[in-house]
């Protein structure tokens, strides 16, 4: 008798790097959550991409850290929380986001480009 398999959702998420420390966060923070997501069965592909600049201009224009979920600009300039991070992964597959235990949140909503919308629960 053959056992059938969870099935398994697989998110890509793109990080664009310099070699700053809030990008060591990111990619650092980055691969706590895909570890962590493999138990809710989410397969994350981090795959990141070193950005080289000859000009310091161009690399302050270029904003990094910068993080795409499934082809989807999430973040741009700062290394996001955890709780973050997984709220825009869930978001991106179409299943609800688990409320972050340290406060209480009514709704995320994460839309491209990176800013979203918070509303506050006071208790």
């Amino acid at each position: 008798m053959e056992q059938e398999l969870p099935e398994v959702t697989k998110v890509i998420v793109e990080v664009f790097l310099d070699f700053s420390e809030e990008s060591d966060k990111a990619l650092k923070t980055l691969l706590t959550v895909a570890e962590e997501l493999l138990d809710q069965h989410i397969w994350v592909d981090v795959i990141p991409h070193h950005v080289w600049f000859s000009d310091p201009l161009e690399a302050e224009a270029m904003d990094l850290p910068r993080i795409v979920i499934n082809g989807k600009i999430r973040f741009i300039g700062r290394a996001p929380e955890k709780n973050e991070v997984k709220s825009a992964i869930m978001e991106r597959i179409g299943v609800p986001a688990v409320k972050s235990e340290d406060v209480e949140l009514e709704s995320i909503r994460f839309f491209d480009g990176g800013f979203k919308e918070v509303a506050f629960v006071s208790t």
